[in-house]
Formats: C-alpha cells, sequence, structure tokens
C-alpha cells in the first residue's frame, strides 16, 4: 500500500484559504484527485502547482469530517480505465476556484509505492484511495468539510473559529501578496535558512536613506571580501631586456616604460604588398611554489592598430618560439620535439576587416594541448564573432585579455575547466566577451601561469602602426581551490562563440617570404597562359 505520510497543502491552497476566509469568495470546489508516478525533484513539495507525471484524474466520490479536525477525502480507481502499467507515488488533490483549478493538496510515496497494472478490458482491480488531512499541522492548515464536494463562504467562517487558531491566523496574514507580474512586496525584512535565487540580479536603490549601524557593517564586510580579492593577486612585468623583435616591428621609446608597458612600431607597407613584424615578450614575476603552483588565471594587457595575433604559452613544459611565419600559422609550438606535458598554448587572431553586414569582427582562438588517451596533441579551433561598431576599431579596442579557471584540473578531467575573455575599451554597450572555452593546464610548476607573449602584426597600411603591451595580473586560488574571479566573469561576459572544432594539431609552418614569392609566382604564370592571376 501506497504512503503518503508528507501529504500538506501546497502553497496555492493556502493563498486560497486566505483569500476566502480573510477577503470572502466564491464557493471553494473540490474537482478531483490526480495519481501520477513522478519522482520528486526537490524538497519544496508545498510549492507544486502540478503533478510531476501525471497518469489519470479520479473523480471524488465523496468527503467525510472526522474528529480533532480531520477529513478523508475518497476516490476510486478501476484499473480498466488505466492504459499503461504505472506505479501509484503521487497523489493530488484539486480544487476549482471561479475558472482556476488549483493543486490543494499533494503528496508522494517516494520507494513506498504501489505497483498498478494495466488490465484493460479483460479484467478490472479497483482501488479505493483516502487522502486524509490533519490540522493540527501548521505546515498544513485544513478547514473540516461536511460530506459534500463544496463549502461556501457562510459555511468556512462558522469553522473559522473552531479550527484556526490566533498562531495560524497570523501566518496566514503574514503571506507575501503577490501581483499579476509576479512582483512580491514584504513590509519587513527576509530571512531564508536556504539559498535565495535571484537570476534576474539583484536591485539596490542607489537612494536608501541614512546608513544604519547594520548597513556599516555589511560595507565593512563587503569592502574586506574586495580587500580578500586584490590579496589574491600578483602583477606580471614585461622582461624588457630580453624582448627581441623581427620583421617589419620595432621596439618604440614612445610609450615605453621598462618592465610596466612596450610600444612596437609595425612598419608602413609597400604599394601592394602587407609587411609583417613579430616581437617575443618573455614575462616576469613573483611566483611562489615548490612542486605546484596556485595560480588559476592570468590577464595580459594588449591592444594594436594593425591586424595581430597574441600568442601566449600557459603552465609548464617546453615551448618553442617561432617569428617571420603567416597568420595562420603558429608562433609557438611544443617544444621538445612535441614532447608529452601538460602546458598549453594559446593564440587569438584579429586578422579580419570590419564586417559591414554583421556589423562587427570575426576573431579566431586556437588551444594547442595535449590529450593522455590518444597520445598525440590536439587543437581545438573557436570562431567567434564581437558585435562592436564601425568605430570601435579592432584590435585597437582592446584593453586585455583574461584567462581563468574555474577550479583546479586533473591530467583525467580538463574539458571546459577554464575560459578566455575579451575586455574592450571605447564606447561599445558590452565591453565584457567570451571567447572560448578551454581545457585549463595543471599547476604543477606553472610558475606565473604564463611565460611568454608574441605579438605578430600585420599592416596594410601605407604609413606605420603600433602594438602594445603592458603589465598583466596573475590570480591565486582561494581556500577551496575555488576562483572567485572565473565566476564573476562567467556572470558578466558576454558570450561570443560561434562554433568550436577539435582536430590533430598539424604544424602549419608557412614562412612569410615562401608565402609571398607562391603569390608571385602564381601571378607570373596566370600571365604567361593568358590568365588572370588568382
Amino acid at each position: 500500500m501506497a504512503s503518503f505520510q508528507n501529504m500538506v497543502i501546497t502553497t496555492a491552497g493556502l493563498e486560497l484559504l486566505q483569500d476566502l476566509i480573510l477577503e470572502g469568495g466564491t464557493p471553494l470546489t473540490f474537482s478531483g484527485v490526480g495519481v501520477g508516478d513522478g519522482l520528486l525533484e526537490d524538497s519544496d513539495i508545498t510549492a507544486k502547482t502540478s503533478l510531476v507525471h501525471e497518469v489519470h484524474r479520479l473523480p471524488i466520490e465523496k468527503i467525510e469530517k472526522q474528529e480533532g479536525g480531520h477529513i478523508r477525502v475518497f476516490a476510486r480507481l478501476a484499473t480498466d480505465i488505466i492504459t499503461t502499467d504505472f506505479y501509484h507515488r503521487e497523489l493530488g488533490v484539486f480544487t476549482r476556484y471561479g475558472e482556476q483549478e488549483i493543486l490543494f493538496a499533494y503528496g508522494n510515496a517516494g520507494d513506498d509505492y504501489d505497483f498498478i497494472p494495466a488490465t484493460g478490458n479483460n479484467a478490472s482491480i479497483c482501488k479505493t484511495i483516502v487522502t486524509e488531512f490533519t490540522v493540527g499541522s501548521m505546515k498544513a492548515v485544513f478547514l473540516p468539510l461536511d460530506s459534500k464536494d463544496f463549502v461556501t463562504h457562510e459555511a468556512m467562517n462558522a469553522q473559522v473559529e473552531e479550527v484556526i487558531t490566533r498562531e495560524t491566523r497570523k501566518v496566514l496574514k503574514a503571506i507575501p501578496q503577490v501581483d499579476a507580474a509576479g512582483n512580491m512586496t514584504l513590509a519587513g525584512g527576509l530571512t531564508a535558512a536556504g539559498a535565495v535565487n535571484a537570476n534576474g540580479g539583484v536591485n539596490i536603490p542607489l537612494a536608501v536613506g541614512a546608513v544604519t549601524d547594520t548597513a556599516a557593517v555589511n560595507r565593512f564586510y563587503t569592502s574586506g571580501l574586495a580587500g580578500a580579492v586584490s590579496a589574491l593577486v600578483q602583477p606580471i612585468y614585461l622582461n624588457s631586456s630580453s624582448i627581441t623583435v623581427a620583421g617589419s616591428i620595432s621596439k618604440s621609446s614612445n610609450g615605453t616604460l621598462a618592465g610596466l608597458t612596450q610600444r612596437f612600431s609595425v612598419g608602413a607597407a609597400s604599394a601592394g604588398s602587407n609587411a609583417y613584424g613579430s616581437a617575443v615578450i618573455p614575462l616576469i614575476g613573483p611566483n611562489g611554489q615548490f612542486n605546484y603552483s596556485s595560480v588559476c588565471g592570468f590577464s595580459l594587457a594588449v591592444n594594436a592598430t594593425a591586424f595581430a595575433k597574441f600568442t601566449f604559452g600557459i603552465g609548464r613544459g617546453s615551448k618553442t618560439n617561432r617569428t617571420g611565419l603567416t597568420m595562420d600559422s603558429y608562433s609557438m609550438i611544443p617544444g621538445d620535439n612535441l614532447a608529452v606535458n601538460y602546458g598549453e598554448i594559446v593564440d587569438v587572431a584579429i586578422n579580419t576587416p570590419y564586417d559591414t553586414v554583421r556589423k562587427g569582427y570575426e576573431i579566431r582562438v586556437r588551444e594547442i594541448f595535449y590529450v593522455s588517451s590518444v597520445g598525440h596533441w590536439q587543437v581545438k579551433t573557436t570562431t567567434v564573432f564581437l558585435p562592436v561598431g564601425h568605430n570601435e576599431l579592432m584590435p585597437n579596442g582592446l584593453n586585455r585579455l583574461i584567462y581563468m579557471q574555474s577550479g583546479l584540473p586533473s591530467t583525467a578531467v580538463r574539458e571546459e575547466k577554464a575560459a578566455l575573455y575579451m575586455e574592450l575599451g571605447g564606447g561599445s554597450t558590452n565591453t565584457l566577451f567570451k571567447i572560448a572555452s578551454l581545457r585549463g593546464f595543471i599547476n604543477f610548476e606553472a610558475g606565473t601561469g604564463v611565460s611568454t607573449l608574441i605579438i605578430d602584426a600585420r599592416n596594410e597600411k601605407t604609413y606605420a602602426l603600433s602594438a602594445d603591451a603592458g603589465t598583466g595580473t596573475r590570480h591565486l586560488y582561494s581556500n577551496g581551490l575555488t576562483n572567485p574571479t572565473y565566476h564573476a566573469l562567467e556572470a558578466m561576459a558576454v558570450n561570443a562563440i560561434e562554433t568550436e572544432e577539435t582536430a590533430d594539431f598539424v604544424d602549419i609552418n608557412t614562412p612569410i617570404e615562401e608565402s609571398i614569392m607562391q603569390r608571385y609566382r602564381y601571378s607570373f604564370l596566370g600571365l604567361a597562359n593568358g590568365r588572370n592571376s588568382p
């Protein structure tokens, strides 16, 4: 026999009682009993407005009033109306108030269910279902009824003084009123034993009156939390004396402060061609560690007026830096002949003009990582579209590239453990975008987290342009190996990811000179054969 010991009046049922008792209303009609086989998904059954999975609706046969403020609702289930076997776990009593049907009471037997077979027309098994409500429970206030399926306002008022205590009356009056839009106003404060979910955000008015002692304490602790997060951040500096340049990039003295900022000049392009150049920037800073580091993320201050690709090495493991390659080539690859390690390489290419149709820029993010299960390196390519105005030039409007891990990855579980964000300046409505979901790196001998930044620039203009790099920040895990900055950025950032594709890593190593010579060769061959060049 299924056990429904947790049968309670729902919140909707209590609100209906309040309306009838305190304000008056139309007669309360009991319309039926629902049976179902659904499992509870949460513990608050008073919030139910329907059965999880209703199988059948039964008519009410009778309602009996018992001593001590109890009532019993009877319904009969005949199996010849059941077309499919089911486990009888759910029981709900429905009322009709005007044109609205309300789940008045609900119970779930859980593992103490009954198995109800579908006998069809061959046989019929009748089961009497009795639902009993007890007035003594403060969680489920119910008015005893006569043996009929409805009660008038006058009849209900006659039972009020017998059943409802002064404390119960207070409970009913304290039920918050909700308007048609779902807004609820409370006269006093709100205390919740569990979590309060404000998925639409919390609106805190700027003008809240005089600062109270409680408000002062709250602000004090808020300031303390901000200070705690700041204490988990360390600087990352540019190793200025070790910066190398190649091609059409040169170090500029303007806008440069040793160790803090470095400006690069990107030479002008010749007619009919582009100017290319690369800058390799080693990064240094305090990085307390023995075998393991507590670094969980970093940010790098970068931008450029020329098209650019920003490549950075993450975590342990040797890496090979390369210059003089096309923008589609890899400026950094795993070192030691692609030997296994659990570091990563990420590059971000902003190498396309403004899309006047879609109104924004297409960006490509590539992540190179080793996969133990397949025994070789793979690359994940993410295509991003950045919806910004035509006056928000990229990458000129770029402020920072931000890498954050949600928690400590392991060699076995690394997928979706990190994310890459882009912070913009200028007049764009949105200034923070998520541009990639990444695997995350292992903290063993990770140092600052990021070891080297490479800036590749392409200038198609006949005048010089520039690229900039500045100091970064190194972020550390808090207690419990959690990263509060990651969760904050996830909540605020606009997801600009469009496509993701993972494939085996293949080294695309095309020197710029070779690429240019091939173009000229194709043009020559095309002219020699009487065709237009490709």
